[in-house]
């Protein structure tokens, strides 16, 4: 029996700053929803730390609902997501894109050998 692999986002960030703040772990999930929380929380996490030009643009995007509900709906869609940030520093730029996932595993059975 032939089963679609299930869908699943790969989520990662990206950056040519030399900023002290350390990106936040990638992240692989199941749900859209969760891709862009992972995004949001993220440019949320490195606002403070942005000049005064980049920490507007930053708080805008956060701001921009209709934005949101487009990239989850794009996601969903089988289509990528990038939003990138350009500070003094350098520029960030965060990912999300549809990939298959592969199923695991149960823990409760032992792999089969065809040796």
């Amino acid at each position: 029996m032939n089963r679609l692999l299930p869908h699943a986002y790969w989520c990662h960030l990206d950056t040519d700053s030399a900023s002290t703040t350390p990106p936040p772990d990638n992240l692989l999930t199941t749900a859209p929803g969760q891709a862009l929380a992972w995004f949001r929380a993220s440019v949320r996490r490195l606002t403070p730390g942005l000049d005064r030009d980049a920490r507007r643009r930053a708080r805008a995007w956060l701001g921009d609902r209709h934005s949101a509900e487009a990239t989850v709906r794009s996601l969903r869609r089988g289509q990528g997501y990038a939003y990138e940030l350009p500070t003094p520093d350098g520029t960030w730029r965060w990912t999300a894109y549809p990939v298959s996932a592969l199923p695991l595993l149960p823990t409760d059975q032992q792999p089969r050998s065809h040796a």
